[in-house]
């Protein structure tokens, strides 16, 4: 399959139909040959990763639960601000004293393959490591004993996600809603069922779950059923915000089903990169906007986690408001889950540690070519 997984890519960067998506075939080579060389690499990686997971440490016991959204723009979201009722749950849940709300998060890139190589990894746009050598999130967790499970409602085998469906084919239990591949946004369910999926899950005493979403991907009116249909009229706006609108009720399910586990310890949100949906550019990279980079980040504790680990709640509460780009969420994540990898910690990188550097004159996007705002 990964091979079907390479002619897909190579096939993709020759469509130039849909001009939502025609900045893929703009990547550069030198990226496009990672991800191939990531892919094919995958069992010179297993190898390599047993002498660079020499050390690790075993963690802190628990579920816990990364939901990766898609596409979404936290200036439509009204917890950041927006004119418009589009995340009623989370207006409540932003000042609850289980969450952290990160108010200036970013996308490392534009699109979905370029950020979660990154966001999945050690390689991220400040440091040097070779992507299609690095460590993934579910090779850190499993070797420090986490039973892994991935839930998705994203295309298993297609176009712009060969990178995450290898890093998904690392988990010990999948499941793929989605029966599509190819080129194609179509789903078969909405991600309200992911929710479901989540309550089938049989957690172990250590357990990492990623859930990836559909989200707010175009085309907008796909991604909701006709009862969230609030807001009126067929507008790129109102089509965008109704999938906002059961996005927000989607990630309520998931926290209300993750927080029914046993050994619940804490859920992290964050969405892969932002649509500018304002100007009607979707997320194509060759028409650049900061607004394409401004995503929603938080984070939903336990109080047991509260109790056990208030160093780590401290810190993460600390830098609520500094600037995050999502290619440190692999650092973020094992900060959270306590796991320390000695060959490829990087304090300043990670916001657990008092040591994070939050200069914002640091941070980039489009893997490093372009300064934010």
């Amino acid at each position: 399959m990964v091979g079907a997984c390479i002619v897909l890519t190579l096939f993709s960067l020759y469509r130039t139909r849909d001009n939502f998506y025609k900045n893929l075939a703009g990547e550069t080579q030198k990226g496009l040959q990672a991800y191939r060389s990531f892919t094919i690499s995958r069992e010179a990686r297993a190898e390599a990763a047993q002498n660079d997971l020499a050390g690790i440490s075993q963690g802190n016991p628990g579920v816990y639960i990364l939901v990766i959204g898609e596409s979404q723009n936290r200036l439509h979201m009204s917890a950041y601000g927006y004119d418009k009722e589009t995340t009623p749950w989370l207006n409540q849940m932003k000042n609850d004293a289980h969450t952290v709300f990160f108010t200036d998060a970013r996308s490392c890139h534009t699109h979905t393959v370029p950020v979660l190589s990154y966001a999945l990894t050690d390689k991220n746009q400040y440091n040097q490591r070779d992507l299609s050598k690095s460590l993934t999130l579910i090779e850190a967790a499993k070797a420090a004993g986490f039973h892994t499970v991935w839930l998705s409602n994203q295309v298993r085998y297609g176009a712009w996600d060969t990178p995450t469906s290898v890093i998904a084919d690392e988990a010990d239990e999948q499941v793929w809603l989605n029966g599509h591949a190819g080129e194609t946004t179509d789903t078969n369910v909405y991600d309200g069922n992911l929710a479901d999926s989540l309550k089938q899950v049989k957690t172990t005493d250590k357990t990492l779950i990623v859930i990836h979403l559909m989200g707010n991907h175009g085309s907008y009116r796909d991604r909701y059923p006709q009862e969230f249909a609030v807001f009126a009229g067929d507008s790129p706006e109102a089509l965008y915000d109704n999938s906002i609108r059961y996005n927000d009720f989607v990630v309520q399910n998931i926290y209300e089903a993750a927080k029914a586990m046993p050994n619940f310890q804490g859920l992290v949100y964050c969405s892969d990169h932002a649509d500018d949906v304002d100007r009607n550019l979707g997320h194509d990279a060759s028409h650049f906007t900061q607004d394409m980079t401004k995503i929603p980040f938080y984070m939903i504790f336990s109080d047991a986690y509260e109790k056990h680990y208030p160093g780590i709640l401290q810190e993460l509460r600390l830098h609520k408001d500094s600037r995050f780009t999502n290619d440190l969420l692999y650092n973020a994540m094992l900060g959270i889950m306590g796991i320390v990898v000695p060959s490829d910690y990087e304090e300043q990188n990670d916001l657990t540690s008092a040591d994070y550097n939050a200069d914002k004159e640091r941070f980039r996007t489009l893997h490093g070519q372009q300064e934010l705002d």
